[in-house]
């Protein structure tokens, strides 16, 4: 992909644009898509006459973060997604070290059809829908959400193991850092980029021009020094981030060996286990002086010190390893546990969530009642839990359902009752995706229409909704 100027290509922005087309903001329509040779040839052209400039994009999506915070997501052009992408692909080779116990640092797609090495011969077994089922990360939709559950379960059954591991100590700190991708220095970035990738001159000009302009919105003419976009696939950032991480890995690893300590990562989520409160303190402090040098600070509302045990059961290991296992006992048994401990103490609560509407599904018939009425009890309960499950999820959830028609009403009655519009795109997602399931489950074209109605007409304050969103809805369902 690499050439004396940088270019954009056919294959790979198809890829993309498909991605966009069929995702939760369709940015692409079929009109742009038809033209998609002749826009790669404009862009080309403005790549090597050094006309091209990040546009202002779409706007923004908003979505709930806790406490009444609202996260504005960006939405961007389909050719600047179409120019990061190529950017971060082709720099992801070069740049990304895979690190024992640092998680998230996969490449951005598959290369081919062809299976040509281990990490994409083991994302075969479990299929794209199904993985899906499983995301954890709210309003993205990766290139492989089989590449992600594979990593994310690496990731779980390490923490199961060293939460079993008796020599490393009985104390666990998590933390996370604060306001990471906004927090991102672009020049510290570019600068390390020059050094690692020092062949791809013309790449990281490119990389420094996208990110110094994506967010002309509201920063017009005026380069932007700090953030990168959380766009809406996610893999571009993802390796940025991940890529900005890599030092603070190495130092951090090395300062964890020497005083007896074990640290694992996943994106910005940071956990060390040692054998004393105050070491993990001691350490807490040794991470933010290295994220510091780095322009980052650690979340101090999120770091939090457990033992091994109470950490094991926060996280409820057992029943995510009973759901990757597919042990239908296991998995019973330890959902039982871990609601018990729940009612006293504290569990990620929406992990298990999540996990256990994807595993009711995949059981099909065998589901049982008590794993039926947990997921529905929690949905009925927890507006913000409810309204951050994807397309995929949100099916499951009503397919699950006894009366699914009326659980419907009850999601659209919940996801028009808030402000939210980025709730409102993935529930007209699932309608534009999965319309024919619905009719299967007795959810029908008009009730699906009227679902569509009322989200347009409760949406009138959202460009993003109204111009993007529920046009292919409506052409889709009125067929």
């Amino acid at each position: 992909m690499t050439t004396k100027f940088f270019q954009i290509e056919e294959a790979f922005t198809r890829k993309i644009w498909k991605k966009l087309r069929d995702n939760q903001v369709p940015v692409v329509t079929q009109e742009i898509y038809s033209d998609l040779i002749a826009t790669v040839d404009r862009t080309n052209k403005d790549l090597r006459s050094k006309a091209y400039m990040p546009s202002i994009g779409h706007g923004f999506l908003g979505l709930k973060k806790g406490g009444g915070v609202t996260r504005f997501l960006p939405i961007l052009s389909n050719v600047d997604m179409a120019i990061y992408y190529h950017i971060c692909f082709t720099l992801s080779d070069q740049i990304l070290v895979r690190r024992e116990r640092v998680f998230g640092g996969w490449h951005l797609v598959p290369r081919s059809q062809k299976v040509t090495d281990q990490n994409q011969q083991d994302s075969t077994e479990i299929g794209e829908e199904e993985a899906q089922s499983f995301l954890q990360d709210y309003f993205s939709d990766p290139f492989s959400s089989a590449l992600w559950l594979k990593e994310w379960r690496q990731f779980t059954v390490l923490i199961r193991e060293l939460c079993n591991t008796q020599g490393i100590g009985n104390y666990v700190v998590e933390t996370d850092i604060a306001n990471f991708y906004d927090s991102i220095e672009i020049p510290r970035l570019v600068r390390n980029l020059r050094r690692d990738a020092h062949n791809n001159e013309e790449l990281i000009e490119a990389l420094e021009l996208f990110l110094g302009f994506w967010n002309r919105r509201l920063n017009g003419y005026q380069a932007s020094t700090k953030g990168i976009p959380q766009e809406i696939i996610s893999d571009a950032s993802r390796v940025v981030a991940h890529y900005y991480l890599q030092r603070f890995d190495e130092e951090f690893s090395k300062y964890c060996t020497s005083n007896g300590l074990i640290n694992v990562r996943w994106s910005d989520d940071i956990l060390i286990f040692g054998k004393s409160r105050k070491s993990l303190e001691l350490a807490i402090h040794k991470a933010s002086k290295i994220l510091l040098s780095d322009g980052l600070n650690l979340n101090a509302s999120k770091t939090q010190i457990f033992s091994r045990r109470d950490f094991e059961r926060y996280r409820a290991t057992d029943v995510l390893a009973a759901i990757g296992n597919d042990d239908a006992k296991a998995f019973r048994r330890s959902l039982r546990s871990a609601i018990q401990w729940n009612k006293k103490n504290k569990m990620r609560i929406d992990t298990v969530f999540r996990a256990t509407i994807g595993y009711v599904k995949k059981l099909g018939s065998n589901a049982q009642i008590f794993e039926k009425n947990f997921v529905l009890e929690i949905a009925r309960s927890d507006v913000n839990l409810l309204l951050s499950l994807n397309a995929r999820q949100l099916l499951n959830l009503i397919s699950i359902s006894d009366d699914k028609k009326s659980f419907f009403k009850l999601v659209i009655s919940r996801i028009t009752s808030v402000p939210y519009a980025a709730p409102r795109a993935t529930f007209l997602h699932m309608l534009r995706k999965y319309h024919k399931e619905l009719v299967r489950i007795g959810v029908s074209r008009r009730n699906q229409l009227n679902a569509a109605e009322t989200i347009k007409k409760n949406s009138q304050d959202s460009e993003i909704i109204l111009q993007l969103c529920i046009p292919p809805t409506l052409r889709i369902l009125e067929k």
